[in-house]
């Protein structure tokens, strides 16, 4: 016999579905282990999939769990798209498939696709370890094991500190700043020091990211301090400890201090033959800096500011963290005299659709720095 339920228990019943329909925020998904586990895992196996993923993940591995929710289907905070456009700070993993090919002067050249950045394994979105290299530049971590959960924790555990108490407030990924007594979450779910897969020597960066994720001159992750050490985590032997890059490699660290003739020089560059700029208005997103400081309050996303002598070269000065359009990640082609002769160019084997213009972030190069721009290693070291 059918029995109606009661008034009472119909509108919990109500109020329940309600709930559960409300879509879960992406602030609130990485919560220090007590975000939305389902998000990630199927609990008691269901939803694993067939390929025999561990800790009950979503995806074949790793990776693809995170790219589930990270690639792109119109979220801000997507880091794979379907065609160059994600232009987040650490890149677009879209690089990664997209190999270049050209003639010059009866020659052929070709830009592969596996040294456009790092080569995370995330089998849902064909993406594979890097097929010519066994570990990671500059150390020894292994290709074949490099996911997203490589770098960044997914629970967003907290920097250690015994005095603080509460939950974790803030850490500089969007901006935000953690109240008084709360813990300071590591910047961009970033390892710490003493935790990840390969236990960290140094600590994540000090740095603020914008609330927009797409980056331009005037909406920018403002780093701080730390990062090419934290690097280092990885690649020691091309950053080393705290005394820079040596064996004739560009110092980048803490130690690469820009010094007065450095940061002048910066502050006055706005393109090749044109030395009439001020440090108000002189930062150049493709070519950031750190500010050397460890104080988050002086951190500025919206900052068109230049460095002063105190600010020092890192490895994200130059590269990429994720991949971009040129090999080695850089911000910008390495390989080029002037920039107008970057590849992927319009009639490259491999380009398709807007190539060629995402690979700089949606600048046309020609019509911002003209047709003869020189590398831009010259921001700091102008040659003309």
């Amino acid at each position: 016999m059918l029995v109606a339920a009661s008034p009472l228990r119909w509108l919990a019943s109500v109020a329940l579905a309600a709930v559960l329909l409300i879509p879960h925020p992406v602030r609130g998904f990485h919560q220090g282990g007590v975000g939305f586990c389902e998000g990630c895992h199927g609990l008691h196996g269901v939803g694993r999939n067939d390929s025999g993923a561990s800790f009950l993940l979503t995806g074949s591995d790793a990776s693809s769990t995170c790219l589930g929710c990270h690639a792109d289907h119109g979220a801000e905070y997507a880091v794979l798209s379907a065609d160059g456009s994600r232009y987040t700070p650490g890149g677009d993993f879209y690089w990664l498939g997209k190999t270049f090919s050209w003639t010059e002067g009866g020659v052929r050249n070709a830009s592969p696709a596996e040294r456009h950045g790092h080569n995370v394994v995330a089998a849902d979105f064909g993406l594979s370890a890097d097929g010519s290299r066994r570990v990671a530049p500059g150390g020894t971590f292994p290709a074949a094991g490099l996911s997203c959960t490589s770098c960044h924790n997914p629970h967003g555990q907290s920097t250690p500190d015994a005095s603080a108490k509460g939950p974790v407030a803030g850490s500089g990924s969007y901006g935000a700043r953690a109240a008084p007594g709360t813990r300071v979450g590591d910047f961009r779910l970033l390892w710490g020091a003493g935790e990840g897969p390969s236990t960290f020597q140094y600590a994540s960066p000090v740095a603020r990211a914008p609330e927009d994720w797409a980056e331009t001159d005037r909406n920018h992750v403002a780093y701080g301090s730390g990062t090419s050490e934290w690097c280092g985590n990885c690649h020691a032997g091309l950053v080393g400890e705290s005394s820079g890059i040596g064996g004739g490699k560009h110092p980048a660290g803490l130690s690469a201090r820009l010094g007065a003739a450095a940061a002048a020089n910066y502050n006055r560059y706005v393109k090749t033959g044109d030395l009439s700029g001020s440090r108000a208005d002189s930062y150049l997103a493709l070519v950031p800096v750190e500010q050397g400081t460890t104080d988050l309050s002086v951190l500025d996303p919206a900052s068109t500011q230049g460095p002063d002598e105190g600010a020092n070269v890192m490895c994200l000065t130059c590269h990429r963290a994720h991949a971009s359009a040129f090999e080695q990640a850089g911000r910008w082609d390495f390989s080029a005299t002037v920039l107008a002769d970057s590849h992927p160019r319009t009639g490259d084997g491999g380009a398709t659709g807007d190539d060629a213009r995402h690979s700089y972030y949606g600048r046309d190069v020609i019509a911002r720095f003209g047709p003869y721009q020189r590398s831009l290693c010259a921001k700091c070291h102008p040659v003309d």
